[in-house]
């Protein structure tokens, strides 16, 4: 599969030269694109996977089409649904000249979430994709830039980037960019074509005499204001930050010799944040929790053999697991071993295992794959360490 070097090549280039700062066109990057999203995967999601229409957007020249133009009322698991998507109605509007827009479409196909997943290992954000359907002659929106960096694939058909020279520093979310007169260049992208517009970078896209299926991945960027608002809220909980202000009949004027103390203590105590602390802050967010589980339920339903001495395990693409530190440990008569148990928490979910279990994650999560056989000194440990790891899903097999 697919992972970001196939998409920009040289990752520590793409880092240095383009992230952030310029475009980048690589020609062909995708041989096959198939292994990304094929025709009748994007097909299926339309006409056979019961979508409702938050998933889906409808656009003509800039108008967001209502919902109930392409939504139909459904019995699907006998709920009365009314906000069902009519596979035919969406396919007369995109007959019309209307663009469809699948919104987080990774999570209904199994390939592209894992390339979404792979991506997001080598970027440190979170990545999510988008699949944009245009007819011929489509202009779904005007000029705009966006609050995410976004790597382009085409998959089907042809479409024209023209991208501006000017970067908005601060794009919030996504702005509309009427007008604007700035030095631009125009890229014709083909099927296996990638290409990168950094965030905040204004483009106009269309198509021209045939319709057109692209892929977009964005990197939904965490910012110093994510992370600081997360820190400080967890210092917050604090009783030194719960105490009541003073009470009288001008409380901001009371208030007002008391505020440097507060502050300075409050920088002090984010500046001491250490690196476990900044882990959690991160990777607790919910954008982190949709990890790559594909073959989970399967392994189970065929009985999948435990790992040998040999085989090696890795943690799964988008698993970002939160490893409490020793300190926290607690008896839990629930854990996976004996005795102390170690919190664990990943995509939402939280796990007690055994000190072992927990150093072994800790040990994947810097240094990738590990055989089996280097997980304990003792090799029924090993196995046992990797079977808990497997069957919570944190872990799978990695190929020799």
């Amino acid at each position: 599969m697919v992972g970001l070097p196939a998409l920009v090549g040289d990752v520590e280039q793409f880092f240095t030269r383009h992230l952030g700062k310029r475009p980048l066109l690589r020609g062909g990057a995708i041989a096959d694109v198939r292994a990304i999203a094929s025709l009748d995967d994007i097909d299926r999601v339309i006409t056979g996977s019961g979508l409702r229409a938050p998933g889906v957007r409808v656009v003509k020249e800039g108008t967001v089409i209502p919902q109930d133009r392409y939504t139909s009322p459904s019995t699907l698991g006998y709920a009365g649904l009314t906000d069902v998507v009519d596979p035919a109605k969406v396919t007369r509007l995109f007959l019309g000249g209307a663009t469809i827009v699948l919104g987080t479409v990774d999570l209904l196909l199994p390939r592209l979430h894992e390339l979404c997943k792979k991506v997001e290992m080598d970027v440190g954000h979170p990545v999510d994709a988008n699949i944009y359907i245009a007819p011929p002659g489509a202009n779904a929106f005007q000029v705009h830039c966006d609050a995410q960096d976004i790597l382009v694939i085409q998959v089907h058909g042809g479409k024209r980037w023209t991208l501006f020279d000017h970067i908005v520093p601060n794009p919030g979310g996504g702005r509309m960019l009427p007008g604007l007169d700035a030095p631009s260049t125009v890229y014709e992208l083909r099927s296996g074509d990638v290409l990168y517009v950094p965030r905040g970078m204004p483009h106009l896209v269309r198509t021209d005499t045939s319709s057109s299926v692209h892929v977009t991945l964005s990197i939904n960027t965490l910012t110093w204001a994510d992370l600081l608002t997360d820190l400080t809220a967890q210092i917050m909980r604090s009783d030194a930050y719960t105490r009541p202000l003073p009470m009288g009949s001008d409380v901001a004027r009371q208030a007002e010799p008391l505020l440097k103390h507060y502050a300075d203590e409050l920088a002090a105590r984010l500046a001491d944040s250490d690196a476990a602390v900044l882990h959690r802050a991160i990777y607790s967010r919910p954008a982190f929790a949709e990890g790559d589980r594909a073959g989970l339920l399967r392994d189970a339903l065929l009985d999948a053999p435990l790992p040998g001495r040999q085989d090696r395990i890795a943690l799964r693409p988008g698993i970002w697991p939160v490893i409490a530190e020793q300190d926290a440990m607690a008896e839990r008569p629930d854990a996976q071993g004996r005795g102390e148990a170690v919190r664990i928490e990943a995509g939402g979910r939280a796990f007690h295992v055994a000190p072992e279990v927990a150093d072994a994650c800790r040990r994947l999560l810097d240094g990738g794959p590990l055989p089996v056989e280097a997980l304990s000194a003792d090799p029924v440990d090993g196995a046992r360490i990797a079977e808990v790891l497997l069957g919570l899903g944190l872990c799978m097999m990695s190929p020799h």
